[in-house]
C-alpha cells in the first residue's frame, strides 16, 4: 500500500511538473477598459500604484493619446539586484491608452519579463500586486503564448540576437564615469533622445535609464517611437508599454538590449514580410544601435 501511495504521488508531481512546463505566457496584460477619458484614468492609475506600494519613477507618451507610466517597488528592485544584468526589470511599464472612445489600461506582463530576461527571482509577487492595483482582464500580445523555456532561450529566428546579446554602447573606468557620461549625453538638446527615468539597483553598481526617442527630422524616423508603434501594434489591444527603451549601465560597462531581440520578444507573432512585417522596420535596429551609442560619447 505504501508502495503504491509513493508511486501515484511521484505521478502526480510528473503531471504537476508537465503542467507547468506546458504553461504559456504572453508579453501584455490588459488591465481595464473604460470610457474615462486619458487625464481622468491616468490619475487613477497613479493613485492605484501608489496606494499598492509603487514608486513613479518616470511617465512619458510615445504616441498621441497615450501615456506610459514607469513604476518600481520594493519587490521589482529585490528581483533586479538577484541576477547579473536583472536591471532591466526594475521598471514597470503601465500604458494608458485612449483610443475609439475607450480608454485602455495595460502592463508589460512581469511573468513573461521573468523568463524573457533570465531573472533568477520570481516576479509572480510582483504580477500580483499589478493586477491587485490596476486589474487583469486577460494576457495578449501572441496567440499561443511561448513557454518558459522557449522564452529563455528566445530569438526570432536563427542569427538574430538573444538577450545575452546586446548592444554594447560603451566602457568606463568606473560606475559613476558611465552614469554620468549617458546622463550627459541624454541631456543634450536637439536630438532625438532624452531621458526619461533613472532607477538605481540596490547594493550593486547598476543602473537602468529609460529613454524616450522621438525623430526630430525625417532621417531618424527609423528611430522614432510613433513610426516603430505604427508598423507593430495595428490590431487587439494598446501595446504602447513596449517603450520607452532602456540603457543599463552595469559597473562601467553599457548596454542596451538589442532591438531584434527586444522588439521581436515584445511582438512574437508579427510576420517577417508584409505591410506589419519587421521588414518595414530594417533600417530601425542598427539606427536604434547607434542613436544609442552616439549618447556614451564613445566610438
Amino acid at each position: 500500500m505504501r508502495f503504491r501511495f509513493i508511486t501515484i504521488t511521484l505521478f502526480a508531481l510528473l503531471i504537476a511538473a508537465s503542467a507547468a512546463a506546458d504553461t504559456t505566457y504572453r508579453p501584455f496584460v490588459l488591465a481595464s477598459v473604460s470610457e474615462d477619458g486619458l487625464e481622468a484614468r491616468t490619475n487613477a492609475t497613479l493613485e492605484a500604484l501608489k496606494d499598492a506600494g509603487f514608486s513613479i519613477a518616470g511617465t512619458h507618451g510615445p504616441v498621441q493619446d497615450s501615456l506610459v507610466i514607469v513604476a518600481t517597488s520594493d519587490e521589482l528592485l529585490a528581483v533586479a539586484a538577484a541576477s547579473d544584468r536583472g536591471g532591466y526589470a526594475a521598471a514597470q511599464r503601465i500604458s494608458v491608452t485612449e483610443r475609439n472612445g475607450r480608454t485602455e489600461v495595460a502592463y508589460v506582463n512581469p511573468l513573461y519579463l521573468q523568463y524573457a530576461y533570465r531573472l533568477e527571482a520570481d516576479m509572480q509577487p510582483v504580477a500580483d500586486a499589478l493586477a491587485g492595483a490596476l486589474g487583469s482582464v486577460e494576457t495578449f500580445g501572441s496567440e499561443k503564448g511561448l513557454t518558459a523555456k522557449k522564452l529563455g532561450k528566445y530569438n526570432y529566428m536563427i542569427g538574430m540576437q538573444k538577450f545575452d546579446d546586446p548592444s554594447e554602447l560603451g566602457s568606463f573606468g568606473s560606475f559613476d564615469e558611465a552614469v554620468a557620461a549617458v546622463s550627459a549625453g541624454l541631456a543634450q538638446q536637439g536630438d532625438a533622445l532624452t531621458q526619461v527615468y533613472r532607477i538605481d539597483i540596490p547594493g550593486k553598481q547598476q543602473a537602468v535609464i529609460g529613454v524616450a526617442m522621438k525623430a526630430t527630422d525625417e532621417e531618424e524616423q527609423p528611430i522614432d517611437e510613433a513610426f516603430q508603434l505604427s508598423i507593430v501594434d495595428f490590431e487587439g489591444n494598446a501595446k504602447t508599454a513596449y517603450f520607452p527603451y532602456e540603457i543599463l549601465v552595469n559597473g562601467g560597462e553599457v548596454e542596451a538590449l538589442h532591438m531584434r531581440f527586444r522588439m521581436a520578444v515584445h511582438f512574437p507573432d508579427l510576420p517577417m514580410m508584409g505591410a506589419h512585417g519587421f521588414t518595414k522596420l530594417m533600417s530601425s535596429p542598427g539606427a536604434t544601435e547607434d542613436a544609442l551609442e552616439s549618447v556614451t560619447g564613445q566610438p
